[in-house]
């Protein structure tokens, strides 16, 4: 058995445990005793023995109950379940149903022990998260390490953390490396190695290396933060069942006193049969008590929320979990959610009598300056082939952002980009820059094209085209990648029913066809700019009128966002926009990890519904039993607590 599943019980459940135990023992040998002792009234002694003993139990298991009550009815809030049991306990006493009235007490708290158990167990994940925090930052300066409380760290500050220790703050590695469990954060429990230049989360520990971290965050602003606010604010907001059992109990609790009451005086004076109807008004009451409705399913959409965070996916309430399982819906962005975000060359296109060589060494000497990502996904590839930009004269370089860049290395020319690059390189040719900027230099014919009227197209990628001393040498086309396991996840948000799946996304219509045709999408949108992507949300929302979800991950898709049904934010805390506008967080950055939670949401859902319908479906039964005078007492508990019990056990398969 999985060590998290074992049932753990706290001092005080252990306690509880005890207590109850040692009730109900009492309880069954003092029902089994009295029931062979005749009830003589004119023996006193045994009368009052009998009284005694099972007050005495009622007691030891009710004090705190009762206790409740009365505080409850002197602070003016006291129309809940622990007032009810307690009226309908002791009026048990009072018509001489011992065994019932102390087995309604017992039962009652076998029934809390269980919500405080199956709490436990869901919020226990919460709870870890709650934790990430440390207490310390261990800070260099001048060659001195002075521990401080990460609160007083400023951004820029050199911090050593040790194997084994939790990071305290966002920062950038500056030296050492070391393996990093980030499943606090994540989920993820293979850790992650980094180096010298990596990124690193506070909350998240450093398992067998020491680190020097440059801190890039204030402990308001980092990762383990951030979580623990959305936690906070998750505890707080209830789904619509939620509010909706919490306005019934409210209305639903002083009826049935009501309805109690009058049960117990009407038929009475018609029949003159008080303790019939006062017996019928106990059961009445007993049945009436909404413990099943008020705690199983709060507790089922708490645990639904645990187990989505155990699972990589922070839900920021349990309204949004409610609403996610409704998805018919599901629009995402291209980039960082279905593709890596991660570049890499995909093929070359050389020009005629061009050797790949040659290509690949005049894209090096041109991009090695650029910090853009097609950059350094051409200086990888570069690599990996064995070529490098080596020159021992100093090589100027100039970047023309959204266009391309140039690099002078004595009298050659090297230069790469775009298509619209391309073509003003093609027009000024190698003396590009200037007096391209002014229009000075003559204009030339294309030099080296297939033909004088354009480029060859590229449909498949994004394009770079290289040049050397005006001349084209050919064109590398690059690739996002698609993230492992984004294929599988559109797959299983099918099998859950989900009826479309689609993209919106700003990049080329060649690169999303391509994504869209490899994960098995639906259907896509292509360069499409922020504004555009909230009006295509709108037109699906409006068209299809149902739940909608949205997925990205950039702080270009915060307006997205926020206009769907629930957000859902990408990567490990990774846009601070997004992460804000989003009602749901995938920490690990794994779609398959958001299809898991939808498929959560759904069985929280039905399970919170299955307690519904078994509440009141056995408590309206025994309710017009007792209306109508037929009181037995035992179906009343069993109808109370039996199916508190019940829901509880039924909430806790969420977890499963």
């Amino acid at each position: 058995m999985d060590t998290e599943n074992k049932l753990k019980l706290t001092k005080k459940q252990k306690r509880e445990l005890i207590k109850l135990t040692v009730s109900a023992v009492l309880l069954i040998a003092a029902a089994v005793f009295f029931a062979t002792v005749p009830l003589d009234y004119s023996n006193p002694f045994v009368f009052a023995a009998r009284i005694a003993v099972f007050a005495a139990i009622y007691l030891i298991t009710g004090f705190d109950i009762i206790k409740n009550a009365v505080r409850g009815i002197f602070s003016g809030d006291f129309l809940d379940e622990q007032f009810l049991m307690t009226v309908a306990s002791v009026a048990a006493f009072f018509i001489g149903e011992y065994v019932e009235g102390v087995a309604i007490i017992v039962l009652y708290g076998i029934g809390e022990l269980f919500q405080n158990i199956a709490v436990g167990r869901s919020r226990k994940r919460i709870s870890a998260i709650a934790a990430l925090r440390t207490d310390t930052a261990h800070v260099l300066e001048n060659g001195e390490i002075s521990d401080r409380d990460p609160e007083e760290v400023g951004v820029g500050s050199l911090i050593e953390v040790r194997p084994g220790e939790k990071i305290p703050l966002d920062g950038t590695v500056t030296e050492g490396f070391a393996g990093i469990d980030t499943s606090s954060l994540t989920g993820e429990s293979n850790p992650v190695n980094v180096a010298p230049g990596d990124a690193v989360f506070g909350g998240t520990i450093s398992t067998d290396g020491r680190l020097v971290i440059r801190t890039t965050k204030p402990l308001a602003e980092s990762s383990q933060e951030k979580v623990i606010a959305l936690v906070e604010e998750a505890s707080m907001k209830k789904s619509k069942t939620e509010r909706f059992i919490t306005k019934f109990a409210r209305i639903y609790t002083p009826c049935v006193v009501v309805a109690a009451i009058l049960i117990a005086l009407i038929p009475s004076l018609i029949t003159r049969d008080p303790v019939r109807w006062i017996r019928s008004a106990i059961v009445f009451l007993v049945v009436s008590c909404p413990c099943a409705l008020v705690i199983s399913i709060p507790m089922a959409f708490f645990a639904g929320v645990g187990k989505a965070s155990k699972s990589g996916v922070l839900v920021k309430g349990a309204e949004y979990l409610e609403r996610l399982a409704d998805a018919k819906n599901i629009v995402m962005d291209k980039t960082g959610t279905i593709t890596s975000g991660t570049f890499e060359v995909k093929s070359l296109a050389c020009a005629v009598g061009v050797s790949e060589e040659r290509l690949l060494k005049a894209a090096c000497v041109a991009e090695r300056a650029s910090n853009h990502p097609l950059a350094a996904a051409i200086e990888n590839y570069c690599a990996k082939r064995g070529i490098a930009a080596v020159s021992g004269e100093k090589i100027e370089f100039r970047e023309y952002p959204g266009k391309g860049v140039t690099a002078v290395a004595g009298d050659d020319v090297f230069a790469a980009g775009n298509i619209g690059f391309a073509r003003e390189i093609a027009k000024y040719g190698g003396k590009y820059g200037d007096a391209a900027a002014t229009g000075t230099a003559p204009e030339r014919e294309i030099n080296g094209f297939p033909g004088n009227d354009g480029f060859p197209e590229n449909t498949s990628g994004t394009a770079v085209y290289v040049f050397e001393n005006g001349k084209y040498l050919g064109l590398l086309t690059l690739g996002d990648t698609v993230k492992q396991g984004s294929r599988e996840a559109v797959s299983s948000f099918k099998k859950l029913g989900v009826e479309s799946v689609v993209m919106l996304s700003g990049d080329a219509e060649s690169e999303c066809s391509a994504v869209a045709e490899e994960v098995g999408l639906d259907g896509y949108k292509s360069r499409l700019l922020p504004e555009n992507k909230v009006e295509e949300l709108e037109k699906i929302i409006s068209e299809t009128k149902k739940t909608t979800v949205y997925v990205g991950d950039g702080i270009n898709d915060a307006p997205v966002l926020a206009l769907a049904d629930v957000g859902v934010a990408m990567g490990s805390m990774g846009q601070d926009a997004a992460v804000e506008a989003a009602d749901c967080v995938v920490m690990n950055d794994d779609l398959r990890n958001l299809a898991e939670a939808v498929a959560i949401s759904r069985k929280t859902v039905r399970i919170a519904r299955q307690n519904v319908i078994l509440a009141i479906g056995v408590k309206m039964a025994v309710l017009i039993l007792a209306a109508c005078g037929i009181s037995a007492m035992w179906p009343a508990v069993f109808a109370d607590v039996g199916v508190l019990v019940i829901a509880i056990l039924n909430s806790m398969r969420v977890m499963k």
